[in-house]
């Protein structure tokens, strides 16, 4: 499994980094290229995404029947072709076109790719691994926040971009075809597992499933909007409390915070079933806009803030992929992933303009007040779900 994970771990760094931490540090340079307001290079990428989410599930089919290392490494190609075109691009409409092409490709090489990935190679132990995963993949944005920046000011974007879509082709590509060249877990001897799994079913009953996946499915939706709101406006938000040139400094303190939490889930929760840890996660994401909105001073509230929601966002990643496959089981996985995204991303897509907006209409504090209160809404339904399955006997009491 270490290799496995690791893999798909640098994979998932590489295509995080590029595809979409990447672009708030582009949008001022490419902006200014093509005389193009900011908020026009938002708004395409918000259709990218929404586009991205309704052609998730016809992504996870193709996994549940391909396999998903093979539909990653074709993704890798892709991406890194596309990158190179928008690398190219002569007019804002060609670039506009490769970032809608570019999300619609991510679909088929991150997260949801890699947890069809494990779900695939590691059998039983595809939880634990999708822990290790995202506990590697969590420096995405603390690397390639910085880099993008440096690298924008020091050769430009367009070459960026184009050393992006070389690390897809030289370097994530081989990768993915030899993940693809893995036999699944059913023909392998499968690892000893170290410690404890939670007393949960494969599967829920039938009578179940269809309110239990509605619910994942609204929580996860709201939470989706959250982060993906506060994700591309960090910087901003930051700046906005009062910390201006430092903001960025203080941002990157998510991406250590989303690690931190991700090593005490794989090393101190492995018991713990993982609808508590979405509890636990969608408490984090609006916990961390309360305290900004405090009023504390903004040299202790900020980076409270960005770490607090970094531990809701290392979270988040965990239980996209491991509560759907002790709820539901592994029959269908891929494709139930796929429904979750489209779901998920269709209602995150348009956030990050959403706020934007209403931060200009208004001010920045009412709008991370409104966005806080849809993650909170967030964490309702989990709460009920657990409490209900708890009542019934098929999971753990709640710790």
């Amino acid at each position: 499994m270490g290799r496995t994970v690791l893999a798909l771990g640098v994979s998932q760094i590489v295509g995080y980094g590029s595809l979409y931490y990447a672009f708030p540090i582009l949008v001022p340079h490419v902006a200014a290229a093509f005389g193009a307001a900011e908020t026009v290079l938002y708004a395409v990428f918000s259709a990218g995404l929404l586009l991205g989410g309704l052609a998730a599930p016809l992504a996870g089919r193709l996994f549940d029947r391909h396999g998903a290392p093979r539909l990653m490494a074709a993704g890798s190609a892709a991406a890194g072709l596309i990158l190179c075109g928008m690398a190219a691009a002569p007019s804002l409409a060609v670039y506009a076109a490769g970032v809608i092409a570019i999300e619609l490709v991510a679909v088929a090489v991150l997260y949801d790719a890699a947890f069809a990935a494990l779900a695939l190679t590691e059998g039983d132990g595809a939880r634990r691994a999708i822990t290790r995963l995202t506990l590697i993949a969590g420096f995405a944005s603390t690397i390639f926040w910085p880099l993008t920046g440096w690298l924008a000011g020091a050769a430009g974007w367009r070459a960026t971009l184009l050393v992006y879509g070389a690390l897809h082709l030289v370097v994530i590509l081989p990768l993915h075809l030899w993940l693809a060249r893995l036999r699944p877990a059913a023909r392998r001897r499968p690892a000893a597992d170290p410690g404890p799994l939670p007393p949960a079913p494969a599967g829920l009953p039938g009578r179940l499933v269809p309110a239990a996946a509605a619910t994942v499915a609204a929580s996860f939706a709201l939470s989706a909007a959250l982060i993906s709101a506060f994700g591309v406006h960090m910087v901003p938000i930051l700046a906005a409390a009062g910390l201006g040139a430092s903001a960025p400094a203080a941002a990157m303190l998510m991406g250590p915070a989303q690690v931190a939490i991700r090593l005490v889930d794989a090393l101190f929760w492995r018991a713990l079933h993982p609808l508590t840890v979405a509890v636990v996660s969608a408490l984090a994401l609006p916990a961390g806009a309360a305290i900004l909105l405090a009023g504390a001073p903004a040299a202790l509230a900020a980076p409270a803030f960005a770490a607090v929601f970094g531990i809701g966002q290392g979270l988040a990643s965990i239980v996209r992929g491991s509560v759907p496959l002790v709820l539901f089981g592994p029959a269908g996985y891929g494709e139930r992933l796929g429904r979750l995204a489209r779901v998920r991303t269709i209602v995150a897509a348009g956030a990050p303009f959403a706020f934007a907006a209403l931060a200009a209409a208004t001010q920045p504090r009412l709008a991370l007040a409104a966005f806080a209160a849809v993650g909170l809404a967030a964490a309702v339904p989990l709460v009920l779900l657990r409490a209900r399955l708890g009542r019934e006997g098929l999971l753990a009491p709640l710790r």
